[in-house]
């Protein structure tokens, strides 16, 4: 059992550990923003394509991740079980960004299919691992809620580091007023392409590997049959699938909102991004104190909801007012970081109490099972908000009708808050509650005791 960080110490190793989410977190965000809407707008092919395809290569990768997570657990080396894994995904996802994110002219359906598929298995070679190697840096409740907000932080800056950039570089430099979506893409996977290695680098020389319970190697099919045991862990996964459903209905389809409905150019998007991730940023400590006090579970309830009702408000906005959407992007921000801290460690917790049950400590394939959610999540807002919007008379590529734009309008921000109700409910009450997570850990500290003295 390797060593764990100390609750009131390892702020570099923290640090360290963080520091790969910040190119992560662009990458990641640029897959979601702009690239579905530059392969439907530049490359020409349909929207209900685009939104096919990404529903296919997430709804892949997603069983991939379950796969790879088995793998990750069962790794044993000097090294531990996850460094090897992300030192060797890291070059394999940088060469899969390029090909995905800067394609050549005239590409198609077949070259956006077969790219879709191979980046997101190679994202997951590094993200699984690396979200698992989080989980076993600490089981205490608050430590656990700090290495995900530092993360997820490092996320959120990463995310207001990419959105100066293509404005610095092409808007202030090159001075193009209105960047296409290639050059936007491009200037990310540059940036990303150099610091992904450097962090990756700093994270598995400086951060320990982490402590975990070794109760043998699995096969894939055992590790899930020890999953049943885990009875809160259905629970979760389906509030938090459809909570990320709701918000990524939004996420597909805002850079239409921002073109159709708000009437604005694309780089209002970067503004916007900017603003609400600087603003999530500013917020974190205080998400991170209600959340050590209320629970995490309740944080992340009151954070979505706090994020898709206000959706509609984007309606009320006049063509053309910059000023205004920025503002409603800053308030969309006080709850984002709610939205990306809780879930994975909300997962973290359900490991210790699946061990409690019974079942391995299997730290991979929890965190590939969330991960098959966020991404059956992702799959699906770009699959259904693309789809039904065009379905209903929206055109991505030519000129809407007003009812067009109405029915972009509906599915894109009165749909989502709809489609999440029903998981913030199931979340609201449940019952894995810090003074539970307590008790969980100290009756697994007391059987480690008496296995010990009895041997």
């Amino acid at each position: 059992m390797a060593k764990s960080i100390p609750a009131e110490t390892g702020r570099t190793a923290l640090l360290t550990y963080a520091a790969p989410m910040v190119p992560l977190a662009m990458l990641i965000m640029q897959i979601i923003v702009y690239i579905p809407p530059l392969y439907a707008i530049e490359a020409g092919v349909s929207m209900a394509t685009v939104g096919g395809i990404f529903f296919l290569a997430r709804g892949v990768d997603a069983f991939v991740d379950i796969w790879i997570g088995n793998m990750s657990d069962s790794t044993r080396t000097r090294w531990g079980r996850r460094k090897p894994w992300m030192a060797a995904g890291v070059p394999l996802l940088i060469v899969m960004a390029w090909v995905l994110c800067a394609p050549p002219s005239g590409v198609g359906t077949t070259y956006l299919l077969v790219s879709a598929v191979a980046f997101y298995i190679c994202l997951t070679l590094v993200q699984i691992p690396y979200l698992s190697w989080g989980a076993e840096l600490s089981r205490d409740y608050e430590q656990r809620t700090r290495i995900n907000g530092m993360r997820e932080g490092a996320g959120m800056l990463g995310t207001v580091l990419a959105t100066l950039l293509p404005l610095v570089v092409l808007v202030l430099i090159a001075g193009k007023s209105n960047p296409s979506l290639r050059e936007i893409a491009l200037v990310f996977v540059v940036t990303v392409s150099v610091l992904l290695p450097i962090t990756a680098f700093l994270a598995l020389r400086n951060t320990p590997q982490g402590e975990f319970v070794d109760t043998g190697k699995q096969s894939l099919l055992q590790a899930l049959r020890g999953l049943r045991k885990n009875k809160l862990l259905a629970r979760l996964l389906i509030g938090v699938l459809l909570i990320w459903l709701g918000g990524s209905i939004f996420n597909a389809l805002v850079i239409f909102i921002v073109q159709h409905t708000l009437q604005l150019q694309n780089n209002a998007m970067l503004y916007f991004v900017f603003t609400q991730y600087a603003v999530g940023l500013l917020c974190l400590p205080l998400v991170l104190k209600l959340a050590n006090r209320i629970g995490r579970h309740r944080v992340l309830v009151l954070g979505a909801l706090a994020f898709l009702l206000p959706l509609p408000l984007f309606m009320l906005v006049p063509p053309g007012a910059l000023p205004y959407a920025i503002a409603l992007y800053a308030l969309l921000g006080t709850t984002t970081s709610a939205i990306w801290v809780m879930p994975p460690a909300l997962v973290a917790d359900a490991i210790d109490y699946g061990r409690l049950q019974g079942a391995g400590d299997d730290a991979a394939l929890y965190m590939a099972l969330y991960h098959f959610v966020q991404k059956v999540a992702m799959a699906g807002g770009v699959g259904i908000g693309m789809g039904l919007a065009g379905a209903l008379g929206f055109n991505a590529a030519g000129v809407n009708t007003p009812e067009g734009v109405s029915a972009l309008n509906m599915v894109a921000l009165v749909l989502p808050v709809f489609i999440a109700l029903p998981g913030m409910l199931m979340l609201y009450n449940y019952p894995l509650t810090r003074e539970r997570h307590d008790e969980v850990c100290r009756t697994l500290a007391e059987r480690a005791s008496v296995v010990k003295g009895a041997a």
